[in-house]
């Protein structure tokens, strides 16, 4: 049940900023279709995210981390709440005035400087939960390491190789190995060398 939050978080995400991009572009457009397209997305968006963040709450109670990663989830949970309020109230503000965008200039812009700071927070939030899964690996299952050399090949027909990391260079430094007693030059022996130079011990 804990892979449920990553398979429904995308939808909120998606939803509510096209949406949002809906009733900017409405608005310049002067396209109603476009504010009816952003006003449904803003409503599945809305419930969408009611969906991921109990999702969430569940994942959060299951699936295993650490104390570093802890810090990162609260933080990642309180922001997502946060965003939340602010797409509801965004919803509610469009649900009194009938799905419509606000009439007058001022409250528009008011209500562009909300979707803008609730598009951003969810955008943060988003960013703090692939942290959580690609920096501290929670819920993710460790990659076995290869063994040995071996290659695949990608959807896109590329294909590359693995290679075990070699192994750390041994601590005991080689000794040189020294003449023995038995084969060092004895006293007075002529030595010749093989450039033609010659002397004596």
């Amino acid at each position: 049940m804990q892979n449920l939050h990553p398979a429904v978080i995308h939808f909120p995400i998606a939803l509510l900023l096209i949406g949002f991009l809906f009733d900017i572009v409405s608005v310049v457009l002067k396209k109603d279709s476009l504010r009816s397209a952003g006003w449904w997305c803003l409503l599945i968006g809305v419930m969408s995210m009611a969906v991921a963040i109990g999702s969430g709450i569940y994942a959060e109670n299951t699936a295993g981390h650490n104390d570093a990663s802890h810090v990162i989830m609260e933080r990642h949970k309180n922001i997502e709440y946060a965003a939340a309020v602010l797409f509801g109230f965004m919803l509610v503000w469009r649900s009194i005035k009938k799905t419509l965008l606000p009439g007058t200039v001022s409250q528009l812009v008011i209500y562009f400087a909300i979707g803008v700071l609730a598009v951003g927070t969810m955008t943060y939030g988003a960013h703090l939960g692939g942290r959580l899964v690609y920096e501290f690996g929670v819920g993710v299952a460790a990659v076995p390491q290869a063994t040995g050399t071996h290659e695949h090949g990608h959807g896109d027909g590329a294909e590359h190789h693995h290679t075990p990391p070699p192994a750390p260079a041994s601590n005991n430094t080689a000794t040189t190995p020294q003449p023995s007693a038995t084969n060092a030059p004895k006293s007075g022996e002529t030595h010749v060398h093989s450039d033609g130079a010659t002397h004596t011990h």
